[in-house]
C-alpha cells in the first residue's frame, strides 16, 4: 500500500532549480565553507596569493560540481526504477538524494547506491586522462578535478553505513540471505569498522610508526568518525529492533480462541472450546462482531449443574468494537495495527483470513514484544 505524501514543510537551504523532478537544495553552510578552503590555498608561506585563491576557490566549484553528479547519478538510478525523487541536498562534505522507498527491493536499493560512486570514477578517470592534454592552469585543474571524483568514488564505495558502499552490501546480504535486516546489520558493522579505520590510519599508525601525526589529516579523521558511528550504530539498533519485530505475529503473541454466539450458554461455550483446544472464548453479536471474550478457566467457577442455563454475561470481560488486528500482521504491519488501539482498550482479537476469531492478545504483551 502506498504512503501518503509527507506533510508540507518550510523549505531548507538554496533552492537552485530542479533536475528530473527533484529539488536541487544548496545548504548555505557550503559557500562558507569553499570561501575558507579557497583561504587556505590562497594563504600560504609568503602570505596570501590571488592565484591560490583562485585554485583553491575552482577545487571548492569542483568538490561541488563532483558531489552534484554523484547525487545526480543516485537521482537517475532512482527514477530508472520507477521512484519519485523529492529533493537533491548538496553540501560541501557531500550530499543525500531523497526519494521514496516503500516496498525496496535488493537489487534497486544496490544499483541505486552504487550509481554515484561509478559515476565520480568515470568522471575522476576521464578528467585525469584528459589533464594530459591541457598545459598551464587548465590542466593542474583537471588534474584536481579527477583527482577529487576518485577521491568521493573510493571513500563513498567503503563497504559500511552510512557511505553507499554500506547500501551496497546491505543489498547483497539481503539478497543471498532474504533477510533485510540482516544486510543491515551487516552494513552497520561495516561502518562502525571504517570509522575506527579511519582513525586507525589518520592516528594510530603514524604514532606507532613514529612518523608523526598530521594535525589536518587527524581532524579530518575525528570529523568523519563522528559522522560514521553515530549513523552506522544507530542503523545496527534499528535493524536488530525492527529484525525481531519481522520473526513476531499477531498469532505467536495470542492465547487460542474461538468465537460462540452470544446467546450461548457458559456449558456450550466450554464444548467449542475443548473442540478447538481454545483458552479463550470470544463472545459474537449478532452481526459476527466481538463484543467480549472470556478465559475459559474463568468459567470454572460457575457451579457445574448451572452451566447449562448461565448465559455468557455472568463471565465476559467486554471488547471495545473493532478492536481486532489479522492473524498474519507481522513487523511494521503488526506496529501499525496495534498503534491505534493504546489506550482504548487492553487486549485485541485476533482474527483469520475470513475475520473469525483466532486468538485473544494482550496489548502490553505485544508493546514489550515490539519494543
Amino acid at each position: 500500500m502506498s504512503q501518503p505524501p509527507p506533510r508540507a514543510r518550510k523549505p531548507r537551504g538554496i533552492t537552485l532549480g530542479r533536475v528530473l523532478g527533484a529539488r536541487v537544495v544548496l545548504m548555505p553552510s557550503t559557500i562558507v565553507m569553499a570561501l575558507i578552503l579557497a583561504a587556505f590555498y590562497g594563504t600560504g608561506e609568503d602570505g596570501f596569493s590571488r592565484q591560490g585563491f583562485s585554485i583553491g576557490l575552482a577545487v571548492a566549484i569542483l568538490l561541488f560540481v563532483s558531489v552534484f553528479l554523484h547525487e545526480l547519478a543516485h537521482t537517475a538510478a532512482a527514477r530508472a526504477f520507477g521512484r519519485e525523487v523529492q529533493e537533491i541536498v548538496l553540501t560541501f562534505f557531500g550530499g543525500h538524494t531523497q526519494f521514496r522507498s516503500s516496498d525496496p527491493r535488493p537489487l534497486e536499493i544496490g544499483v541505486i547506491a552504487a550509481a554515484g560512486p561509478v559515476t565520480n570514477a568515470v568522471v575522476g578517470a576521464g578528467a585525469m586522462a584528459a589533464a594530459g592534454a591541457f598545459d598551464g592552469m587548465t590542466g593542474r585543474i583537471m588534474s584536481y578535478a579527477g583527482l577529487l571524483n576518485l577521491i568521493l568514488a573510493a571513500f563513498n564505495a567503503l563497504p559500511g553505513s552510512p557511505l553507499d558502499g554500506g547500501r551496497v552490501v546491505n543489498a547483497i546480504v539481503w539478497g543471498v540471505s532474504g533477510d533485510r535486516w540482516k544486510g543491515h546489520r551487516w552494513a552497520a558493522n561495516g561502518g562502525r569498522i571504517v570509522a575506527v579505520a579511519v582513525i586507525v590510519l589518520a592516528v594510530g599508525v603514524p604514532l606507532l610508526t613514529g612518523s608523526g601525526v598530521d594535525i589536518v589529516a587527524a581532524i579530518w579523521a575525528m570529523f568523519l568518525f563522528s559522522v560514521i558511528w553515530p549513523a552506522a550504530s544507530a542503523e545496527l539498533r534499528a535493524a536488530t529492533v525492527l529484525g525481531r519485530r519481522e520473526k513476531v505475529t499477531a498469532l505467536s503473541l495470542a492465547a487460542p480462541a474461538v468465537g460462540v454466539p452470544f446467546d450461548a450458554t457458559v456449558a456450550q461455550a466450554r464444548e467449542v472450546a475443548a473442540r478447538s483446544g481454545a483458552r479463550e472464548v470470544v463472545v459474537l453479536t449478532a452481526d459476527g462482531q466481538a463484543a467480549g471474550h472470556f478465559p475459559v478457566a474463568l468459567t470454572e467457577a460457575v457451579p457445574e449443574e448451572a452451566r447449562a442455563t448461565t448465559t455468557l454475561m455472568s463471565v465476559t470481560m467486554p471488547v471495545v468494537r473493532g478492536a481486532s488486528i489479522p492473524a498474519s500482521a507481522t513487523g511494521e504491519g503488526l506496529v501499525e495495527a496495534v498503534v491505534p488501539w493504546f489506550g482504548r482498550t487492553d487486549v485485541l482479537v485476533v482474527t483469520d483470513d475470513d475475520g473469525l476469531p483466532v486468538g485473544v492478545a494482550k496489548l502490553e504483551e505485544i508493546r514489550e514484544a515490539l519494543s
